[in-house]
Order: C-alpha cells, then sequence, then structure tokens
C-alpha cells in the first residue's frame, strides 16, 4: 500500500551512549546532513554538542533524555543504535516512512536581531500569537516567545500573519 522501504533505514541516534563514545576516545562525531534542512542541521549538531560539553563538564550528572527531546522534534524518521551495543539489533529499518513532528515547524532563521525588531527569513506561515522557540547555540534550553506583533521588512506596515516568498 505505501510501497517498499528497501533502504530506508531509521537514523542514527547515539546521544544516551555519549559517555562511552567519549570514555572510547573518541574525537570527533559526523552528523549526516545530505537532504535535510537548516532547521534539522542546527538542532542536531546543537544536541550532540551540547550533550558532549554537559558530559565532559560533569559525567555524574548527564541525562541524554534532555538532548533526545530536542532531536525528536525534528527527526524525520524513527530512531536506532543500530549496532553500536547489540550486534543482533534488527530494529533499524524505517517501515513507515518519514514521521514529522506535527508539533513542530521551521519558523524562519533569524537573520538580524534587535530588542526591538528583528528580521527572520521566513520558512513557514506565521501568524500573531504563534508560539515559536529559537534555538541557542550550545544551549539546549530553548528560548519561548509568542508572536504579539509581525511587521513587513519592506513597508513596516503592521500585519497578522506572513508566508515564506
Amino acid at each position: 500500500e505505501k510501497g517498499t522501504y528497501i533502504f530506508s533505514s531509521k537514523d542514527l541516534c547515539l546521544l544516551k551512549e555519549i559517555p562511552e563514545i567519549i570514555e572510547m576516545g573518541v574525537d570527533s562525531l559526523e552528523i549526516e546532513g545530505r537532504l535535510k534542512t537548516e532547521y534539522y542541521l542546527a538542532s542536531v549538531v546543537n544536541a550532540y554538542r551540547t550533550a558532549i560539553d554537559d558530559y565532559m563538564a560533569s559525567p555524574k550528572e548527564y541525562d541524554y533524555t534532555k538532548y533526545l527531546n530536542e532531536i525528536e522534534k525534528v527527526k524525520t524518521r524513527s530512531l536506532t543504535t543500530f549496532y553500536f551495543n547489540d550486534r543482533d539489533n534488527k530494529d533499524f529499518q524505517e517501515f513507515e516512512g518519514k514521521q514529522y513532528n506535527p508539533n513542530y515547524e521551521f519558523g524562519g532563521k533569524v537573520v538580524e536581531f534587535n530588542e526591538d525588531k528583528s528580521i527572520i527569513e521566513i520558512k513557514n506561515k506565521l501568524f500573531v500569537g504563534d508560539e515559536l522557540e529559537i534555538i541557542i547555540p550550545n544551549k539546549i534550553e530553548v528560548y519561548k516567545f509568542k508572536i504579539e506583533k509581525l511587521w513587513d521588512a519592506e513597508t513596516d506596515e503592521e500585519i497578522e500573519s506572513v508566508s515564506p516568498r
């Protein structure tokens, strides 16, 4: 009914295994990003970078779930550890197709920040009243806010919604 998914694997996620990876002496990780949005890449890289830094700063306090929560917002497939800690793992094939989190969309990218008005490169339709989160580099906690006003960047006219061009 949905076709075949012979080459559709789940996405590798080793946030839980960060302590073991670091203790093995691994110096760098590669994040696969082909055909992914800048939102996905920013979120995943930020989650791993913060997880590594937090583990290095306080190994006994490491809790992978807060980083995993951020990955869950942007994932497009189920997650797996492939064979990292189980050579017999069979849970790596994606049979359901893409799995977007309907509660989160990429609203836009901050191009110019100003306390009064910031310029945003719009990626999805936004309305006054929408709740947004800003990903802050090297910090797992996001900045949450509600859109109170929108302005057209060219005319400086107040508007109720904005769409990507």
